[in-house]
C-alpha cells in the first residue's frame, strides 16, 4: 500500500489498525495478519481503515478565489439570461462519501 499521499496519512491509518487490532483482542500485527489470512471478511473492514480522505481543493486559496470570481459569476449570469430561476451545479466529490 505505497502512493504518494500515503506517507502523509500513514500514522492515521496504523493508528486505525491498531485499534482494529485491540478490538479484536489479538497481540500483536502478526496475529492480525495471520487473522487476515483466515478471516476473508475482515478485508472490508481493512479496507475502510485504509480509506483516508484528503481533499487539497479549498486549501488553493487562488482556485476558490477563481471559482468565487469567475466561475460563479458567469453561471448566474447564464442563468439569469436564460430565464431559469434555478442554476443546477454539480459537485464531484472525492472519497467514498
Amino acid at each position: 500500500m505505497r502512493w504518494e499521499a500515503f506517507r502523509k496519512v500513514r500514522g492515521q491509518v496504523c493508528k486505525r489498525i491498531e485499534r482494529r487490532r485491540q478490538a479484536l483482542g489479538l497481540p500483536d500485527l502478526a496475529a492480525y495478519q495471520q487473522y487476515l489470512e483466515h478471516h476473508s471478511a475482515e478485508w472490508a473492514a481493512l479496507d475502510t481503515f485504509c480509506r483516508i480522505t484528503i481533499s487539497r481543493f479549498y486549501r488553493d486559496r487562488q482556485t476558490c478565489v477563481f471559482v468565487e470570481r469567475e466561475v460563479l459569476p458567469t453561471l448566474a449570469g447564464s442563468a439569469v439570461a436564460d430565464e431559469s430561476e434555478t442554476l443546477d451545479i454539480w459537485s464531484a466529490g472525492c472519497a467514498i462519501g
